[in-house]
């Protein structure tokens, strides 16, 4: 063609020519580069879209990016139901501990009882420090939905669908707005908890000096007050939630006494958590009653698993 064609010649459009090169260089080190930098002041960042989740509502520019991969017989051939049959395959139905690591990242690693442990009350895994690392999802299962953006906006539903995520500390919870985008969490189907009771929430000390204070400032654990509700509304905001298991220990059962009479008080912010299809919550004590009421959440009460109530922590 070249032959027919002399006066035709090819470049690459993507390396640079000579000149071209020489320019940057030269632009690169330039004097109007060199610009002073004054204390105290910030030049302004302005943060880059995501190029690489996709949310549940169609962006325009992120779709012109997302090529439909045509050449491709995975989607040229099979519909997308099929796809999503092999993506359950791919990714696989585990029982996954979220734990934090350092800088408030979130880590994770498999349950060794898998469902088995929490159907016995809760599983014996323990948080390290510094989190635990698995290599099966980070590696192995988001390596694959990284092969191509059409892959990832296809497949990530499914990995929060398909896994049991199990939180071993009400602290890992509490971070997960803020680490996890909100369309991902709303994918979450199952659900655990294990809850240890360290200071017992809406527990007023009364002291006669203190009655004229408001009755806020009475609560002897105000921040544990606000983390039991706070727990409570993220569950419930959780849209996708189905399944759901709550397990409160008080390994110490200092609480025991105090939390027998607060325990209508206590569970009034469990009425709030009405997506769940299935629904259980673990009381601390074998003491406790169950047959309280939970309003339209489909909520089932029940006692520890251990003859003793907390004391079958692990």
């Amino acid at each position: 063609m070249l032959a027919c064609l002399p006066a035709i010649r090819w470049v690459p459009h993507d390396i640079p020519s000579e000149g071209q090169q020489r320019h940057a260089r030269s632009k690169a080190f330039s004097k109007k580069q060199l610009k002073p930098r004054v204390e105290g002041l910030k030049s302004p960042v302005h943060r880059r879209r995501s190029t690489l989740s996709i949310t549940s509502t169609h962006d325009p520019e992120l779709d012109a990016r997302t090529s439909p991969q045509d050449q491709s017989l995975f989607f040229n051939k099979l519909p997308l139901e099929l796809r999503r049959m092999i993506y359950e395959l791919v990714v696989g139905k585990e029982v996954i501990h979220l734990t934090l690591a350092g800088k408030g990242k979130f880590e994770h690693f498999l349950c060794e009882e898998g469902n088995l442990g929490f159907a016995l009350g809760g599983c014996s895994c323990r948080v390290l420090a510094g989190g635990n690392v698995g290599k099966r999802l980070g590696t192995w299962i988001l390596g694959y939905l990284m092969i191509c953006r059409r892959v990832y906006s296809e497949a990530i539903p499914t990995l929060y669908k398909s896994h049991t995520f199990s939180l071993l500390h009400v602290t890992h919870l509490l971070h997960l707005p803020q680490r996890i985008p909100a369309p991902r969490l709303n994918t979450i189907r199952t659900l655990r908890l294990r809850w240890h009771i360290r200071a017992l929430p809406y527990y007023r000390r009364t002291y006669p000096a203190l009655k004229s204070l408001s009755s806020k400032s009475k609560l002897a654990y105000p921040e544990d007050t606000e983390k039991w509700i706070r727990a409570w509304q993220i569950i419930a905001s959780l849209r996708g939630l189905r399944e759901l298991c709550v397990v409160l220990i008080d390994s110490t059962r200092l609480w025991e006494e105090k939390w027998l009479s607060l325990e209508e008080e206590l569970l009034q912010p469990v009425k709030l958590v009405i997506q769940p299809q299935w629904f259980e919550l673990s009381l601390p004590y074998s003491t406790s009653n169950v047959e309280l009421d939970t309003g339209a959440s489909s909520c089932r009460l029940s006692k520890p698993a251990g003859p003793k109530g907390g004391s079958d922590e692990r």
